[in-house]
């Protein structure tokens, strides 16, 4: 039922921009958002996690900590799911704490790494580790470091 509730309520969206002929407004005031916003989110997602096979929280996540304006707007956008060691730490914190906790994301043994200071430096270390797309500790080697 939900399927179907589903497609007739896009049926009369549709309908209502066709009868109307407001396209244009259509795709910039919707398509183009969701569109863009899907996409964020799906980057954020393998940013953060992919090519990734630590053992610990802060080594199983990329963390970014923006200390520019830029930074903090996409961090604010992405629900501060920058600070992604911490969003995995502490379960339950809203979201606009998440920053308050940013102490704990520094490296506590070997294999964890600092945050990175922007998006577009976690996203090097993600194309850097794509020939080994693999998530999570139970993917470790034995022959790993």
């Amino acid at each position: 039922m939900e399927l179907i509730l589903m497609v007739m309520v896009w049926v009369v969206v549709i309908a209502a921009v066709n009868h109307w002929g407001v396209w244009r407004y259509f795709l910039w005031m919707y398509a183009l958002p969701s569109f863009i916003a899907g996409n964020l989110q799906s980057w954020r997602k393998y940013i953060e996690h992919v090519g990734l096979t630590g053992t610990t929280v802060n080594a199983s996540t990329r963390s970014i900590v923006a200390k520019g304006w830029a930074g903090k707007i996409v961090s604010f956008t992405l629900l501060h799911e920058p600070f992604h060691g911490v969003h995995h730490l502490r379960v339950g914190v809203p979201h606009a704490n998440l920053p308050r906790f940013a102490s704990e994301l520094m490296p506590q043994t070997q294999e964890e790494r600092s945050p990175f200071p922007s998006y577009r430096h976690a996203l090097m270390d993600l194309i850097r580790n794509l020939s080994d797309p693999r998530v999570g500790s139970h993917w470790r080697r034995e022959d790993a470091p």
